[in-house]
């Protein structure tokens, strides 16, 4: 069959989020590949294409199947989308953390579907287009109007193939904390066993399921025979088995590559001796889920870590010679506007991170906080989508004047602002620099 994969164009010329591969779309890809399909990726985000550019080309396109994915955040991108290609395939189908968290809320939100997939898509997508073909019985993990869903089981993560990189406009991706030119992608686990309130594991589930060393090695040397010079480690804890970790970077070091790299750690399952290895085999930032620099705030998260864990953690990274970035929360629900700012601190004064991103707390389907009572919504520089469902017990208006506070506090340093400059230097991201300083600064001014 002939398939199509898109990411719709951005939702404003200004947007200014980070042209990052679409890796879902181009595992999908190279798993019906496989099977003998079809398979092109157009990616009109990344190569900055106007809905009206978007509109024009689908009007000459015709193929089998058009796919798209979605999480909550851009679920009214794709809705804008589907108009615009419904007479260019016969099915269309949509995948994601949106369609997997709302279930058959979804056909309501965008009646131009005939199909979503719910969980890790690559087995399944391969199995609804036996039986779009007739070759096979309703798959499971299948969302259809006719047809009862079926849960299905996760796939093999030793058995995917590498995804379909080949099919992307990789000169178009870039990452402004990368060390090094070249950018892509990489995923070496999926699922989570930890039970934080505010993340959706809907997709991955809770059950971790890694790759081997040498599985994840090759394709690093695969991408670092293509080019790439900086890779970012996908997985939601890269960290979680030490000796796996230590397994990877000795196969690196084995094998000699140059490539570096970024990765999501907990603060709870790394230590100096670990840091300075994972520095030595091409880490060069690590992005710890902080989250608080509150006690209670914490405990509402179920991170199930404490702050003397994160100290150390940090001060580990620093000492191994590995770049550090926080991700913050404010206002969680039952803080005041001085334990905000005592967040603030602890990131910017007691961890020293070397980046910082604050969000507020964020109610999406999936997620355990889900349902719980979020009429305001309060958004950062940094997210692209209109509305946030914000839970929070201070009102709108504090809760943005201590965002903007926390940013313009915590960015506003000569030390860190010329670590941007030339982390923009070394990653080639020139223009994703220069919209990102534009948002900031008219997001300071005008919020």
């Amino acid at each position: 069959m002939q398939v199509l994969l898109i990411r719709p164009p951005r939702r404003e010329a200004g947007d200014m989020g980070l042209s990052v591969p679409p890796l879902g779309l181009a595992y999908i890809a190279a798993s019906l590949i496989k099977e003998g399909h079809t398979v092109e990726i157009l990616d009109a985000y990344a190569q900055r294409w106007s809905w009206s550019q978007f509109e024009q080309h689908m009007s000459s396109v015709q193929c089998d199947v058009i796919g798209f994915s979605a999480m909550t955040p851009t679920m009214d991108v794709v809705q804008r989308a589907l108009p615009m290609v419904r007479q260019s395939a016969r099915w269309i189908i949509l995948g994601g953390p949106h369609p997997t968290a709302v279930r058959e809320q979804v056909f309501v939100q965008m009646p131009l579907l005939d199909a979503a997939v719910v969980g890790e898509g690559e087995d399944i997508a391969v199995n609804l287009l036996s039986w779009f073909e007739g070759k096979a019985r309703f798959p499971d993990g299948v969302l259809h109007r006719e047809h009862s869903f079926r849960e299905a089981s996760p796939p093999d993560v030793r058995a995917l193939a590498f995804p379909a990189r080949h099919l992307l406009p990789q000169s178009s991706y870039r990452y402004l904390f990368a060390t090094r030119r070249g950018f892509a992608t990489m995923i070496t686990s999926r699922g989570c066993p930890f039970r934080c309130s505010f993340c959706d594991k809907s997709v991955g589930g809770s059950r971790w399921r890694a790759r081997t060393a040498v599985d994840v090695v090759n394709e690093l040397e695969m991408l670092e025979q293509q080019g790439i010079g900086f890779v970012n480690f996908y997985d939601d804890n890269f960290t979680l088995h030490p000796r796996r970790v230590e397994d990877i970077c000795n196969e690196i070091l084995k094998r000699g590559l140059k490539i570096e790299w970024k990765c999501e750690g907990r603060v709870d399952s790394v230590d100096v001796e670990l840091l300075t290895l994972m520095k030595r085999a091409g880490c060069r930032v690590i992005a710890y889920g902080v989250e608080s620099g509150n006690s209670a705030a914490l405990e509402f998260l179920r991170k199930d870590i404490n702050i003397e864990q994160t100290q150390s953690a940090f001060v580990a990274t620093h000492k191994a010679g590995i770049r550090t970035l926080a991700y913050m929360i404010l206002g969680v629900p039952g803080e005041t506007e001085q334990d905000v700012r005592n967040s603030i601190w602890f990131a910017d004064k007691k961890l020293r991170a070397s980046y910082a991103q604050f969000s507020s707390l964020n109610a999406m389907p999936g997620t355990p906080i889900y349902g719980h009572p979020a009429t305001k919504s309060v958004k950062n520089p940094v997210d692209s989508d209109r509305h946030r469902a914000t839970v929070t017990d201070l009102s709108e208006l504090q809760l943005k004047r201590l965002l903007k506070e926390a940013w313009v506090r915590f960015y506003l340093n000569p030390k860190r602002l010329g670590r941007l400059g030339l982390d923009v230097w070394r990653s080639g991201s020139f223009d994703e620099g220069a919209r990102l300083a534009l948002a900031m600064g008219k997001w300071s001014v005008y919020g």
